[in-house]
């Protein structure tokens, strides 16, 4: 289905908006075996990109991925538009419709309910929490009110020969799938074929949505972070490093110019990524990240999850129970093909 216009200024660009809500991110997901049903709802917002996709024997399955978008002090706009998708999830006879915006719990929680929502056992999007910086004060202000030993490996980058650039070119994105999944073996997370990452980056790269970066020693790509821009927010989308960055503090170097790099093309704020929940939690995969991203500054914010609308319960019981298999067996490959 082609995009309505004027569809990304609003899903995309608007103050609130978000990639994955996108034209471009619905060309990407319909390559790969989905759907695009574009729902307009108010003018200009709320919107909602709704991907659909078969399971369970010619059955259908629906996401918004990171949406509706909806501004976030406009309660009546995000209960007509949660409204509109549980209708449309019973009208499609779905197995469930699932939402995730990125909306506070206590500003999300009670529409979701009364929508008929429930809290998903599923998190498409793993990031519950973020840090959060306003990018209004000056460079020297935000350089400043980091943590002492994050701002001193801010400078150790440069005297250690680390340089940064903007790259967008086939061999700037295969050097940062090399460091994505030398990452995601030592992290222990899923990856994909260079195949699939590279028409994703490009698509999102072409059309102005994401930003490539790299850090370099000695003309060795060591670190690299992509960023999303999404309404006024650049995001901290995918970050990957080697053990020489570690060596030469690059990651700090990298990050530092995600963020001075966003504020010079006009985000007003910079979304660190995910932290977790409960930031004392010291076994939670993401405290080590967090202890990195917090030494930059910013605020917590929080998200309300995932959200299913549950048509047909007896069916949504059997898709739970087999979908961890498919995580598994999507593991399995991935360990075989490292």
């Amino acid at each position: 289905m082609k995009a309505p216009n004027g569809w990304d200024d609003a899903a995309a660009r608007s103050p609130w908006g978000h990639v994955l809500q996108s034209s471009v991110w619905a060309a990407v997901r319909e390559r790969q075996g989905w759907r695009a049903e574009y729902l307009r709802i108010g003018e200009p917002l709320p919107v909602a990109l709704v991907l659909w996709k078969g399971a369970l024997a010619g059955q259908r399955i629906a996401y918004v991925p990171r949406g509706p978008v909806v501004a976030p002090d406009d309660s009546a706009g995000l209960a007509r538009a949660l409204t509109r998708l549980a209708d449309l999830a019973r009208e499609r006879r779905a197995v469930f419709l699932k939402v995730d915006p990125e909306l506070a719990p206590e500003f999300a929680g009670e529409p979701l309910r009364a929508a008929g929502f429930v809290r998903s056992a599923q998190d498409i999007q793993p990031v519950l929490a973020t840090l959060e910086l306003d990018l209004g004060p000056d460079e020297d202000a935000l350089l400043a009110q980091m943590d002492k030993d994050t701002r001193w490996s801010v400078r150790q980058g440069p005297r250690r020969g680390v340089s940064v650039r903007e790259v967008s070119d086939d061999a700037g994105l295969r050097a940062f799938y090399d460091l994505y999944a030398l990452t995601g073996r030592r992290a222990d997370f899923i990856t994909r074929t260079w195949d699939y990452y590279q028409s994703v980056w490009r698509a999102l790269i072409d059309a102005r949505l994401a930003t490539l970066r790299l850090a370099f020693v000695e003309g060795m790509a060591v670190a690299g972070a992509m960023t999303w821009r999404c309404g006024e927010r650049s995001v901290y989308q995918t970050g990957a490093t080697n053990e020489a960055a570690r060596k030469s503090h690059a990651a700090y170097a990298l990050v530092w110019e995600c963020i001075i790099g966003s504020k010079r093309e006009g985000a007003k704020r910079f979304d660190l990524g995910g932290i977790p929940l409960d930031v004392e939690r010291k076994d939670d995969p993401m405290y080590g990240p967090y202890l990195f991203k917090r030494g930059f500054g910013g605020v917590v914010r929080t998200w309300a999850g995932a959200h299913d609308a549950v048509p047909r319960r007896l069916a949504y019981r059997a898709y739970l129970l087999a979908e961890p298999a498919y995580t598994t067996a999507l593991r399995l490959v991935g360990r075989v093909r490292g």
